[in-house]
């Protein structure tokens, strides 16, 4: 088993070594980790839009269905480069979901062993996902900040064992958007007026919003958040006291972003449906993320071409698609 594994981390070792190419542009790949990126954009059509077009980019098209496969091929592979990640290391992260299943995937894939500890938050879906893939899965807290600061723990205890991805903290994070999914946006709408998406863990949002600024200066930048007492999954719950990263600052502080706007459950489940409407099945968070879009359009006068960034798939949110935990 450690041969094969050994095996395996050598080839993505290589791989590694090109950060900003993680993916072949060919149709044909020689592993799944190069089919990450690269995800469709398709128009929703809505009155609702006055003067702009509005496109989604649909990263439910990532292997695990999640923009986080983005950030966790991205940690990975400079865990590897850094020699922080060998064979003989237990991949270690906390998440409400998301990451852990990109994890328990692209750690498998790659040759390691996965632990995950994951939040109150994590869905029948996922849990499985996570099962099935073979890593190993904790259940710990309400919050992913609470499972962050145990895997801190468990690491600092068993250093030889564990290599601490740190999600929330890692500049990898931010970095596999800038190199990624910025210039993605760039490439195949040019003349973008507005980027908008969910606040989330802010990672992926700083580093779009990094690359676009510094290219399309133009462009706005707009977020959204669950509004106070909503809990709407990848969009955080800020004014409730979720954990602010490093990267919602800088997004906040710098500043940017041109504006954000606070989603309730009622709006992001309607929007969600109106999505279903045009075959676009993504979760709640993608409903919160129409929502501030049409919203941002309507407040800031915004026409052209608006990109829309939707993070997650409807198949991982069966659960709460369907009304069970509501």
């Amino acid at each position: 088993m450690k041969q094969a594994a050994d095996t395996k981390i050598h080839h993505f070792h290589k791989v590694a070594r090109s950060q900003g190419n993680l993916r072949n542009d060919a149709r044909v790949f020689s592993s799944v980790v190069d089919m990450v990126g690269n995800t469709p954009l398709v128009e929703y059509h809505t009155r609702e839009s006055g003067d702009a077009r509005i496109f989604v980019k649909l990263e439910s098209y990532n292997p695990t269905g999640s923009i986080k496969d983005r950030a966790c091929v991205y940690i990975i592979k400079d865990a590897i480069n850094r020699g922080l990640a060998t064979s003989d290391k237990v991949l270690l992260d906390a998440s409400s979901g998301n990451m852990a299943c990109a994890l328990a995937y692209f750690g498998r894939v790659m040759g390691f062993s996965v632990k995950v500890v994951c939040n109150s938050k994590l869905t029948a879906d996922k849990r499985q996902f996570i099962e099935y893939f073979g890593a190993e899965l904790e259940m710990f807290g309400d919050l992913t900040i609470e499972g962050n600061r145990r895997c801190r723990a468990m690491a600092e205890q068993e250093p030889e064992r564990y290599c601490f991805l740190d999600q929330l903290h890692n500049p990898a994070n931010v970095d596999a958007s800038f190199f990624m999914l910025g210039p993605e946006i760039l490439r195949d709408i040019p003349d973008v007026t507005a980027v908008v998406g969910s606040m989330g863990s802010g990672g992926s949002m700083c580093g779009v919003a990094k690359y676009i600024t510094r290219n399309a200066p133009a462009t706005q930048i707009f977020t959204c958040q669950a509004a106070p007492g909503t809990k709407i999954p990848g969009t955080g719950g800020f004014a409730d006291g979720d954990y602010i990263t490093p990267f919602i600052r800088e997004l906040i502080n710098a500043p940017l972003q041109n504006d954000t706007f606070m989603v309730n459950q009622a709006a992001a489940e309607q929007r969600t449906r109106e999505l279903a409407m045009q075959g676009i099945f993504v979760g709640f968070q993608g409903g919160a993320v129409l929502d501030a879009t049409l919203a941002a359009i309507a407040k800031h006068g915004i026409k052209g071409n608006v990109v829309m960034v939707i993070g997650d798939s409807g198949w991982k949110n069966m659960e709460k698609l369907m009304g069970k935990h509501q």
